[in-house]
């Protein structure tokens, strides 16, 4: 159960930070880092979260193969939430997202001096990506990813004997 309560928060805090920008203003300035956030950051905070919270609930042992299931559970509940949370805003509350990010990637290779065919590549990279199916599939497929990765490294010190 506290696996799926951290993933519960993952996605809320990941529909915060979305709302967030955009109440910011950045999406209408063109910018968003919400899917680096989303996709990176949320899913390891609420696995080791989950993990620690386990681990202090609980007054037996809490060893290696308990911390590591709690993380994957969790790394999947978050996923759950995150696709969710994407779906919802991309589908009702900023349907012009995918279009925000095109420009954005354009931008941002502009800036970085990019021109001819190294800018039409990463247009080209930006169009991949943030297009449907691409786009949920990164985005359920990268934060459980991390997430598991996480649930490994972080089980090692949250374990007690």
């Amino acid at each position: 159960m506290i696996s799926v309560m951290w993933g519960g928060i993952a996605a809320i805090v990941g529909l915060l930070i979305l709302v967030g920008e955009s109440l910011l203003g950045l999406h209408n300035a063109g910018v968003s880092h919400a899917n680096v956030l989303l996709w990176l950051i949320i899913s390891p905070i609420a696995v080791v979260g989950s993990m620690v919270h386990r681990r202090m609930s609980t007054d037996a042992a809490f060893r290696y193969g308990a911390a590591l299931t709690t993380g994957i559970i969790t790394s999947a509940s978050a996923m759950i939430g995150l696709s969710l949370v994407w779906l919802l805003f991309i589908n009702v509350m900023y349907p012009d997202y995918f279009g925000l990010m095109h420009r954005y990637a354009e931008a941002e290779a502009r800036a970085q001096g990019h021109t001819g065919a190294l800018l039409a590549q990463e247009i080209h990279v930006g169009k991949l990506i943030f297009a449907v199916p691409a786009f949920y599939l990164l985005s359920s497929i990268i934060p459980l990813l991390v997430g598991t990765i996480a649930s490994f490294v972080g089980a090692i010190g949250i374990r007690k004997q």
